[in-house]
Order: structure tokens, then sequence, then C-alpha cells
């Protein structure tokens, strides 16, 4: 999920908050960016406009429409809440919830995260992946070689 790269959402509903910067996406959350693929029950999605110069900061008005809120601004967070489910590749995980941080690229997993990759399965209280790095960092942290992964829905 670098932050170069187009991201795609789908679901059931959304309502564009464009005071508050915000999207909110509700029933059956899809988000896809390159190779990865995060679903959700619901996902609020932050953004921040992007001033002439290309950097971003808050609008003042907030009166942009709602096709407005997507080309002229950029994502600066995610939160997925429940069933969280994040594949990439070989790699999958849970939670019931996620953040994602954009201009970091780093995903939060919170509320029983568990991840499998190959021939191992981790638990813990939290997760970070910071995805450009191909780094995690587990809190709470326990380990199991040679678990089942379990099947895709």
């Amino acid at each position: 999920m670098t932050h170069s790269k187009t991201l795609s959402i789908s679901s059931k509903s959304m309502t564009v908050k464009n005071m508050e910067h915000l999207a909110i996406f509700d029933g059956d959350v899809v988000m896809v960016k390159e190779d990865m693929t995060i679903t959700a029950r619901h996902a609020d999605v932050t953004f921040a406009s992007k001033d002439d110069s290309g950097e971003s900061s808050k609008s003042s008005s907030g009166l942009l429409a709602p096709q407005s809120q997507f080309e002229n601004n950029e994502i600066t967070l995610i939160h997925a809440i429940g069933d969280v489910v994040l594949q990439q590749g070989e790699k999958r995980a849970k939670s019931n919830e996620a953040f994602y941080y954009q201009k970091e690229d780093k995903i939060v997993l919170l509320g029983e995260p568990v991840a499998w990759e190959k021939d191992y399965k981790v638990t813990g209280t939290k997760m970070t992946i910071y995805l450009q790095e191909d780094r995690s960092v587990v809190e709470g942290s326990k380990v199991l070689i040679h678990p089942k992964e379990p099947s895709k829905k």
C-alpha cells in the first residue's frame, strides 16, 4: 500500500462529510492498493487538502463537491473496524480494527491481531506493519511454527 499508488474502496454505502474531511464506508468494505487487500465491516477515511504547492493542509471552507473531496485531497488515515482482514501475497492478518497511516506507510492492527505467513502464526496485543520496509513489530507476541493457515474467504 505505498502512498503513490491508486487506492480502490468499495462498500454497501458511503457518506462524505466535507467539513470534517471524512468519508465513511459501511458494509462489506473492500480496499485494494497494489497487491494488498483490506476488508472490514466499516472504514473511516480522513483527508487533508492539498494547497497549490502540493503540501497537505486542512481546508478552511470545507465546501468541496463530493468528487472534489477525492480529487483535491489526499488520504491521511484509514480506520477500519470490524472483522478486519489484511491480505498481501502469502501474508494474511486478522484483527478487530486497523489504522493505515498514509505518510508513514504503516498499518497498526489492534484487537486480538493474528498474522500468518508460510509455516508460522503470530499473535499479539498490537501489530505494527511497516509496508515499505517489509518489517513488523508485535507487542505481547507469541509465535507458533508450522500451523495451518485458515482457508481464505
